[in-house]
């Protein structure tokens, strides 16, 4: 066969792989946002999140570190480093809300902790499973700057290594943010 009507079948596949591609709306969706689609149980893609007020997301974050028996200045300084309090906020790893928490984590973490499902894309699921898993981890851990390193780094790292150097930077920072929200009376 001469390269041309190969070249030119390959062309057409090619197009014809993209047009059917582009018509699904996770790569539709991909594309404009070049970010990952969180999907929800019923594996549709999931509703844009809630705009909040930070009025409004201090108090859902609230909620959910006393729910938790959490300081809530805790909870409010982990949430304001890793979003800012915007639930809308996503990482480049594909981390999702208040609390820039990974898919992959609420799958195990949601059924463990909070004993069903979590929609990340709900602000206050997203508040509740961020709270639940700093309290599974100072509950084990028993000191709260190594439990926001289990939260940045993951719980098997620092029980096998401590606090990584790369992760310091992180736990300082939200221990200060902590201390100035404490001084201020933010979380109530």
């Amino acid at each position: 066969m001469p390269k041309f009507p190969r070249l030119a079948i390959a062309v057409a596949a090619s197009a014809t792989l993209t047009a059917a591609l582009a018509a699904q709306p996770a790569y539709a969706a991909y594309q404009r946002n070049a970010l990952p689609i969180v999907r929800t149980a019923a594996h549709r893609a999931a509703p844009p999140p809630a705009r909040l007020s930070p009025a409004q997301a201090r108090a859902i974050l609230i909620r959910a570190a006393r729910r938790h028996n959490l300081n809530p200045n805790f909870v409010l300084a982990v949430s304001y480093w890793e979003s800012g309090w915007n639930q809308a906020a996503r990482s480049r790893t594909g981390a999702v809300g208040l609390m820039q928490v990974e898919p992959y984590t609420a799958a195990w973490a949601g059924p463990s902790l909070l004993h069903r499902r979590v929609n990340l894309n709900n602000p206050v699921d997203n508040a509740e499973l961020g709270a639940a898993l700093l309290r599974s981890y100072l509950s084990q851990l028993r000191d709260p700057k190594l439990a926001l390193a289990a939260y940045y780094q993951g719980l098997t790292g620092v029980l096998k290594h401590g606090i990584y150097p790369s992760s310091r930077r992180y736990v300082d920072g939200i221990w200060r943010l902590r201390n100035r929200f404490q001084a201020a009376h933010l979380g109530g």
